[in-house]
Formats: structure tokens, C-alpha cells, sequence
């Protein structure tokens, strides 16, 4: 059976990073860590970023920085998972707040 390739991102930070580490514990290996400082570079805000950071990823597991509530945020999820959807990512995982 084939790994899967996960991208985490806001990988660098408090709750991606630890996702990132657990992954890694549990014996993944094909983990990309999505953040402005990696190679490829991912910003939310800076959507030309977006096609390079999920090339041939299956799963996403998605932070939102700053915040789910600002303005704004869905519309940029919304336009991410669509074409993650587009580009073959089969799982993605949001992690949100409460009341968010």
C-alpha cells in the first residue's frame, strides 16, 4: 500500500508542529511542512503559493493563521480545499476553535 503524502500547514507553528511530530512518531515519512520559511513555500496569503505546496500531496491537514473568524477566512479556505480537491488531496482536516 502506498504512504500517504501529508502536508500540514502552519507546519512550523504551536499546533502543526506538533502535528508534524506525531506523524512523525507514528513512522510517516512523506510529510511536507507548509509554512513561508519551507521549500515550497506556502502563504495563505500569497495564493500563487498554494499549486507548488500540495503537488502530489493526498491528505492536508489545515491550520488557518490568524484566525477562522476573520473576515475573510472562509472565502480562502474555500478557495484552498477547491483546488487541493482539484489538484487529487482525497482527505482534509480543519482544525478549528470553539464557536468558530
Amino acid at each position: 500500500m502506498k504512504e500517504q503524502r501529508i502536508f500540514v500547514t502552519g507546519g512550523t507553528g504551536k499546533t502543526g508542529r506538533r502535528v508534524v511530530e506525531r506523524l512523525q512518531q507514528s513512522g510517516h515519512r512523506n510529510i511536507r511542512v507548509g509554512s513561508r520559511s519551507h521549500q515550497p513555500a506556502f502563504d495563505w496569503e500569497n495564493a500563487a503559493t498554494w499549486e507548488e505546496a500540495i503537488a502530489g500531496i493526498d491528505t492536508v491537514y489545515i491550520t488557518y493563521q490568524p484566525d477562522l473568524a476573520v473576515p475573510g477566512a472562509s472565502e480562502v479556505i474555500a478557495a484552498f480545499t477547491a483546488l487541493a480537491s482539484l489538484r487529487g488531496v482525497t482527505k482534509m482536516v480543519l482544525l478549528s476553535g470553539r464557536g468558530e
